[in-house]
């Protein structure tokens, strides 16, 4: 039994992960009107309801109590992924969505006048994205003469979000310098499914052999956890500085349903694999857990003129090993028998079949963002940010089941404007954009050039790979002043 040409085999063979549906980045999205408009540039202190996450401390700036509502009016994401699958093999989505962003409010204690309270519910990392590729044609793929009729089947989905609450609180020790805490409980819940079929089948009718690999994985998962957040803020009439700490997340409870399949037939033409191959695996609401890494971040805000103010921020996440958020409690079922449990975690990088693990590296955002008040009652903001992906393998070497996806990186621009309204209210919106950074990555399976002797079926590897990524968002804010009078 020739353990090496199975290895090479599998390795190549285990497309499923290679798809850019999952979407790496941790400042997908901001909270609040004029933090979103701001670029995120947001933990220097604003007067703001927002405060309460990005900077609990700055909740001191607050004057007024109100409840404020943030909404993702339109949210349209579209992705391109050319040559994906090989060349003139592209795969592209188009998602859209219509959700909450954020809920939030502050307000003071009669008795400690120095205090604020604040509390928060949001939503973040909404995303719903399906790939599907079909390919059809004639290759000299196996050991038979001429060529054989090709089919190649691909199709993909993922479905994330992200649900947060929590409360903070604030002091004043001084005339200048604050202090805060943020706690928040996160719900996040992941849908994944994936299913991959290579068909090769004979030019001759009447003959029953055909070839075939196929790979199959469903998975759906929750997961509860919390984390806390100590913030700090400087304050003077011209000038502040803030810094906050996100402490790394600690898991409450997770429960996941996972399905895997991977099979292959008659592909042993040119001695590649010299028998059928067979693994299958299902766990059913098997603990999981999600962790989050701790991030700090520092703002400062400057008044640069009599109207206009200028706030930068920049948030350090910092690397995250590789864990398993699923740990494979079962034995996979195999064909042929002397495949035993050992071999199979030795194929698969170490863990069992059905274990699923992430990693994540160390990134730095950077939000810039200018507010200018126009007058008494209206006020406009515009700033940008990047949002660098943390994705810590830019090349998967086909080991682990984890999800690899997109290598790209994003920069994001927005324009906002608030009007005060009477009754103690205030209405704002804001339009964002972004997209992607120009990157050629490699694909390493090619539809248009399968052979069993040389790439099991899977074609050559090769660079070409170019993704265009964008996303379109309005987001619309009540603030309702009189609510809490």
């Amino acid at each position: 039994m020739n353990f090496k040409k199975i290895l090479t085999l599998l390795f190549i063979n285990l497309l499923h992960f290679i798809s850019s549906g999952q979407d790496n980045h941790y400042w997908n999205d901001q909270f609040g009107i004029k933090a979103t408009a701001l670029g995120g540039a947001a933990v220097g202190g604003l007067d703001d309801y927002s405060m309460v996450y990005y900077n609990a401390a700055a909740m001191t700036l607050v004057e007024k109590r109100a409840l404020s509502f943030s909404v993702n009016a339109y949210q349209i994401r579209k992705f391109k992924q050319q040559n994906a699958l090989g060349p003139t093999q592209d795969l592209h989505s188009t998602e859209f969505s219509v959700v909450p962003n954020m809920v939030a409010g502050v307000t003071s204690l009669k008795r400690i006048k120095k205090m604020r309270v604040g509390y928060m519910l949001l939503s973040k990392n909404v995303h719903n994205n399906k790939l599907t590729s079909l390919h059809t044609g004639q290759y000299d793929a196996i050991d038979l003469p001429g060529n054989e009729n090709f089919v190649s089947t691909y199709a993909q989905e993922i479905r994330n979000i992200e649900y947060s609450v929590g409360f903070g609180v604030s002091y004043n020790v001084t005339p200048h310098l604050s202090f805060g805490l943020t706690h928040m409980g996160m719900f996040k819940s992941v849908k994944y499914y994936n299913n991959y079929s290579i068909i090769v089948l004979p030019q001759d009718t009447t003959s029953s052999q055909d070839t075939r690999v196929s790979s199959n994985i469903s998975f759906n998962y929750w997961d509860v956890k919390a984390m806390f957040k100590p913030s700090v803020l400087l304050h003077y009439p011209k000038f502040r500085i803030g810094f906050a700490a996100t402490l790394p997340t600690f898991n409450i409870v997770g429960r996941g349903t996972f399905l895997r399949e991977y099979s292959t037939l008659n592909l042993d033409g040119d001695g590649i694999l010299p028998f059928d191959i067979s693994i299958a695996s299902k766990s059913t609401r098997n603990k999981v857990q999600h962790k989050s890494p701790a991030s700090f971040s520092l703002g400062i805000s400057a008044q640069i003129s009599e109207r206009i103010w200028a706030h930068v921020s920049a948030e350090t996440f910092l690397r995250q090993d590789y864990y398993l958020v699923h740990d494979d409690p079962t034995s996979a079922e195999h064909y042929p028998a002397f495949i035993n449990d050992s071999v199979i975690i030795a194929l698969f990088g170490g863990q069992k079949f059905l274990s699923y693990g992430v990693a994540a590296r160390a990134v730095t955002n950077i939000g810039i963002g200018i507010e200018v008040k126009l007058s008494e009652k209206a006020g406009f903001q515009f700033g940008g940010h990047t949002d660098f992906n943390y994705n810590r393998y830019s090349v998967y070497t086909f080991k682990r089941q984890d999800i690899q996806s997109s290598q790209y990186d994003r920069l994001v621009f927005a324009l906002g404007g608030n009007l005060d309204l009477k009754g103690g209210k205030r209405a704002s919106m804001v339009f964002e954009f972004g997209f992607a950074l120009p990157k050629t990555t490699d694909y390493t399976v090619d539809f248009t050039t399968p052979n069993a002797a040389r790439n099991g079926l899977t074609g050559d590897p090769g660079p070409g790979v170019k993704t265009g990524a964008y996303s379109y968002r309005v987001m619309i804010e009540l603030t309702l002043g009189k609510l809490m009078k």
